[in-house]
């Protein structure tokens, strides 16, 4: 699928959600690195003259319930007191409202609502982007969401958040809740560059200030083509831009950048860009990237072969994908302790590790993912043939 049809269809369907839907909330299910892209394309819509919705973005990180609810009231009081001036093009103005009274959830609920229903005609939707930096109580984060998706009355008001697609918080929610939809931004390196227009249509995306869009994935394009040094050099401009970013997305700068030097065979130097993003995962709680993070850094201690901190970082990284029930990730880390297992002549310890990753590989139930799971699966068995300790079909 061509690009440009591929980001056509999202921000139809999105679009569609914040006309016609009568939905709630629209879960966005995406790949980290492909965060800052989808956030960028929205910011890009979001200056057209023809774009006749609201949007307000709200990154704080989710701890206590309540105060992340006052801290969504103090995104839309603070940004219609900072753009008021472009706002009150839109109708939209807080004069003459009235302080609400309850809990947190309840005060921003009508707050949100009073400002929606002031929206004149020609204006469509109201929506908050969520997508929270760090993430400390998963659960009440979900019962937040699903607070948002029962009882908004609005019609008007609409609720825009992100999820991991490797190891999504609310899928149950998605797909159970009748207020809450989702859709998939995902388009693999091997789709885009099976395509002709790719040069064109990289180049011609850009916001309407002229900004570039595509510089992540002119990087993801190269980095699939194998250009390494092409990926390199957009990556470490895009890490030079100085423009304010997120701990997230340094973060994936980071990541996608080490990941370029470890395929270029460039263990040495892909090291400590990888440490670094794994320092900034920790302080900042950022624990849906984390374990990729550490995975990697863990290949690359592997192939320096500091062995010991190269056990520690893929541990870790196995304890999070444990943690988030990502099964293809703990998998993917058990096969390469067990290699190392394998290498270090600790043969017991490499069979065990590989039929464990074989058990998870076979448990993986999302038809969706049947393709990593016969591959998986295919892979272990043919690795235990070869040590002498064949698994059973």
């Amino acid at each position: 699928m061509p690009f440009t049809d591929f980001v056509g269809e999202q921000l139809l369907d999105l679009q569609n959600f914040l006309t016609t839907s009568p939905s709630v909330v629209r879960v966005v299910r995406i790949d980290p690195e492909m965060r800052s892209l989808f956030l960028r394309l929205l910011a890009g819509v979001d200056e057209e003259a023809d774009f006749p919705h609201v949007l307000i973005a709200h990154y704080d990180g989710f701890g206590d319930p309540n105060w992340w609810f006052y801290g969504l009231e103090a995104a839309l009081k603070r940004q219609i007191e900072e753009f008021s001036d472009a706002l009150a093009k839109k109708g939209v103005s807080l004069g003459g409202s009235r302080a609400f009274e309850g809990p947190a959830p309840v005060r921003f609920l009508r707050l949100a609502e009073q400002v929606t229903e002031s929206l004149p005609d020609n204006i469509g939707s109201l929506a908050f982007v969520i997508d929270p930096d760090e993430m400390e109580d998963r659960l009440s984060f979900i019962r937040s969401i699903e607070f948002l998706a029962t009882y908004t009355s609005s019609p008007w008001l609409r609720f825009i958040v992100l999820d991991d697609l490797q190891a999504p918080l609310l899928t149950e929610l998605s797909e159970a809740h009748p207020r809450v939809t989702y859709q998939i931004f995902r388009l693999s390196p091997e789709e885009m560059v099976d395509r002709q227009d790719e040069k064109d249509a990289l180049a011609s995306l850009q916001s309407p200030s002229g900004k570039p869009l595509a510089s992540p994935l002119a990087a993801a394009v190269a980095f699939a083509n194998k250009d390494y040094a092409r990926a390199e050099a957009l990556q470490r401009a895009e890490m030079e831009t100085t423009e304010p970013k997120s701990p997230m997305e340094q973060v994936v700068e980071q990541y996608n950048l080490g990941s370029t030097l470890l395929a270029d065979q460039r263990a040495d130097e892909a090291a400590p860009v990888l440490l670094s993003a794994c320092d900034l995962a920790s302080t900042h709680r950022l624990n849906e990237i984390a374990p990729m993070v550490y995975m990697n850094l863990g290949i690359a201690l592997h192939r320096l072969h500091e062995f010991d901190q190269a056990f520690e970082a893929l541990k870790v990284a196995n304890r999070f994908f444990k943690a988030e029930g990502n099964r293809p990730g703990e998998a993917f880390v058990c096969d390469n302790l067990a290699l190392m297992y394998h290498e270090l002549g600790r043969r017991d310890e490499a069979v065990g590790t590989w039929r464990y990753a074989l058990a998870l590989y076979e448990g993986i139930t999302n038809p969706d993912m049947h393709d990593v799971r016969d591959a998986g699966c295919t892979d272990i068995r043919a690795k235990l043939d070869r040590v002498g300790e064949a698994a059973d079909g």
